[in-house]
């Protein structure tokens, strides 16, 4: 199975990716690149797939511990080989388990999460692709319960989802007094529908903070604003 795994290739760091679980996409990226940082001690991985966020995250804080948490056996065994290989091997720890029935004495200061989204979608053939992507395995509310359990009182937490997700995420968070602090639209081009929304949030109510962010302008180059956002990260970016 190995043989058939892709190596995506970062600036300070590289991660085997795909066969088994999903291959690091574009906006899986923005979101680790965006995810704000406010020293963190501690912070929890929430189904960490290849160990992506994770990696990017202790790219940009040296002192911050990972916790990784990954439902599928090999997804998560690949992502202790990433962390074995990586630079940042001291920070990150990969735990095998679901979030519903995790348990740690540890409260975050961050808690970051890609989660699946479809829900009564056609089962994938891979049954780590299927679990990565099915909301069946991580449903809206048992996310907004597990950010309760483990958040710190002052902790703050991020999440990905498209549009209407998110907006039944953010019902399910509130009910549990988990709040929106920031929301990105995240749009492919100008003129495009809205992809995905990256969400920032903590226990405190206030107003919400809109923003947008483009992936490619209208000559189909990266944005600048994308640019900017992964230029630490990105070859292709000096």
């Amino acid at each position: 199975m190995a043989e058939s795994r892709s190596i995506f290739q970062f600036k300070q760091f590289q991660l085997a990716h795909g066969k088994p679980g999903l291959k690091i996409s574009t906006e899986a990226c923005l979101f680790g690149a965006w995810i704000p940082m406010e020293n963190p001690q501690h912070a929890l991985d929430i189904g960490t797939g290849s160990g992506l966020i994770a990696h990017m995250l202790c790219q940009k804080a040296a002192t911050i511990q990972m916790d990784c948490l990954e439902i599928h056996p090999e997804v998560a065994e690949l992502a202790r080989q990433n962390a074995e290989s990586s630079p940042f091997k001291e920070q990150i720890k990969v735990y095998q388990g679901d979030i519903k029935t995790w348990t740690s004495e540890q409260k975050y200061e961050l808690i970051v999460c890609n989660p699946p989204f479809f829900s009564q979608h056609l089962s994938a053939l891979d049954q780590s692709k299927q679990m990565a992507i099915h909301a069946d395995h991580l449903r809206v509310d048992d996310l907004a319960q597990a950010i309760d359990l483990h958040l710190s009182e002052h902790g703050q937490f991020a999440v990905l989802y498209p549009p209407y997700e998110m907006g039944v995420f953010q019902q399910a968070a509130e009910k549990r007094g988990l709040f929106a602090k920031k929301i990105v639209e995240v749009i492919p081009k100008p003129e495009a529908k809205v992809l995905r929304h990256m969400l920032l949030g903590s226990r405190k109510k206030g107003e919400i903070d809109l923003e947008k962010i483009y992936i490619r302008d209208e000559e189909g180059d990266y944005h600048p604003d994308f640019q900017e956002l992964l230029k630490p990260y990105y070859l292709i970016f000096p």
